[in-house]
Parts: structure tokens; C-alpha cells; sequence
């Protein structure tokens, strides 16, 4: 983020919470902190952008009266890795944020059906030490842009190419979808009413931590500029305290 320019998309990095409704709980404050709503005041449910359903698909914010936000929509996401959790808050657009553990990304052993032949392609041109942190961004970028979308891994990861920046260059991951991939079409009549100004979300790297990779992906006209904050930086924001270590994704 540039010092003369409003951030697209606020990250909050917290401890991750002892169960997943602290996790959710840690969203909502710090929604409410973005909106200035009053504490208990908003709530989180969910809507798929594809078949209409509130049991799945993209976290939606409300309160009394209809949705938060209305006429300022703020568009949210979550992710958790290890001990770590992070939230995305937009007022730009739907926004999709994944963080993830190298290591346990190495471990998973998950290549053949996360990466498609263009990406697995340019992990093997690099040394095994790069290639572990370069394998995780691409993940990273691919689970945020399916958040953002609304359709998560319900849709097949290698249909989305994501090309990292080569060494010296100071730009961000790139997301593509090949010609032949009906998934950005599929989604169109959902995001047109949206005004969306793309119609795949761009994506930006932050730096999420000792050992974690950190991605967000949001629809926006221009690459997206990010802020990322600690938790302990919000006045008034609750910090879950979890002594959690290495738990599964």
C-alpha cells in the first residue's frame, strides 16, 4: 500500500481462537470496527452466488434492518493456518483471503490435483527451498480468488492458473482461468448486478507471518492496494488468546 492511497482490502492478523466461533467472533469485532457499528450489532451467515443457498459459500455480514453496510457494503473473509488468523475486510468488492503454514503445504503432497501443468511447470525450473514457498502462494492465490468468488473448493483449483512474479519484480501474483474454464462465465449473470469491474478478482501478497504465506484476492479495477494491521493495533478490538499449535487447516 502506497502512503497516498485508501487501502482496497484492511487485514487483521490475530492468534487463531480455541474453536471456530471465536474465530467467527474476531470477524464480526472487526467488521464492526470498520463500520463503526455497535459491538453485537452485526451477524455472519453465508450465500452462494451460484445456487442461492445460505449453508455454504461467501460469509455475508448483517444486522438489524437488512445487511451491514448498506450503501457502504463491507465484504469480509476469513482463514486460519497453525496458531495464526486472518481476517479480510472490503469496501472495494467480494473479497477472498487464504493464509497457510509452508511446511504443512509441503507436507500435503496435494500437487496433482491442486496444480494444473502450466504451474507445475514452473515449480520444477526452481530449487526445492523456493519451490516450497512459491507452491504455497499459488495455493494461497488459488483459495482466495475461489472465496471471492463464492464457490471455494467446490470448484477444481486447476482450472485457475496463478503466476507468481519472476525474481526482481515488484508486482503480484497474476490469476488467469483458460479459455476452455466455464467457471468465470458460469459466475457472470451472479456478479454482474455487483457492477463488478473484472471478472476475475486480482490478487496481493502480504506478509503473514514466520513461516506462513498470505494472499488476497478482490474485484477491483486496478491491483489491489492492502493494509495489513495486528490485532492488537485496533483499539477496543477483542484478541482471542489460544495456545493452538499446528492444527489442520
Amino acid at each position: 500500500m502506497t502512503d497516498e492511497r485508501t487501502p482496497d482490502v484492511v487485514v487483521v492478523l490475530g492468534p487463531r481462537g480455541e474453536t471456530d466461533a471465536a474465530d467467527r467472533a474476531f470477524l464480526l469485532a472487526a467488521a464492526g470496527w470498520a463500520l463503526g457499528s455497535v459491538p453485537g450489532s452485526l451477524s455472519l451467515g453465508r450465500h452462494c452466488p451460484t445456487c442461492g443457498g445460505a449453508d455454504h459459500g461467501r460469509p455475508i455480514l448483517g444486522r438489524a434492518g437488512g445487511v451491514a453496510g448498506s450503501g457502504n457494503r463491507l465484504d469480509v473473509s476469513l482463514s486460519r493456518a497453525g496458531s495464526s488468523v486472518a481476517v479480510a475486510l472490503s469496501f472495494s468488492g467480494p473479497v477472498g483471503i487464504d493464509i497457510e503454514s509452508v511446511d504443512a503445504v509441503v507436507r500435503a503432497g496435494f500437487d496433482d490435483v491442486a496444480f494444473n501443468p502450466v504451474e507445475l511447470a514452473a515449480l520444477a525450473e526452481l530449487s526445492v527451498v523456493d519451490a516450497g514457498r512459491a507452491r504455497t502462494a499459488i495455493w494461497t492465490g488459488k483459495e482466495a480468488a475461489l472465496k471471492a468468488i463464492g464457490v471455494g473448493l467446490r470448484a477444481d483449483p486447476r482450472t485457475l492458473t496463478v503466476r507468481l512474479p519472476r525474481p526482481g519484480e515488484d508486482t503480484d501474483p497474476a490469476l488467469n482461468a483458460e479459455p476452455q474454464n466455464a467457471l468465470p462465465h458460469l459466475l457472470l449473470p451472479h456478479l454482474l448486478p455487483c457492477l463488478l469491474p473484472c471478472l476475475l478478482p486480482r490478487l496481493a501478497a502480504f506478509d503473514a507471518g514466520p513461516g506462513l504465506v498470505g494472499t488476497i484476492a478482490v474485484f477491483t479495477a486496478a491491483a489491489p492496494a492492502v493494509q495489513v494491521l495486528p490485532a492488537g493495533s485496533i483499539r477496543g478490538l477483542p484478541v482471542p488468546v489460544t495456545e493452538v499449535t499446528d492444527l489442520p487447516h
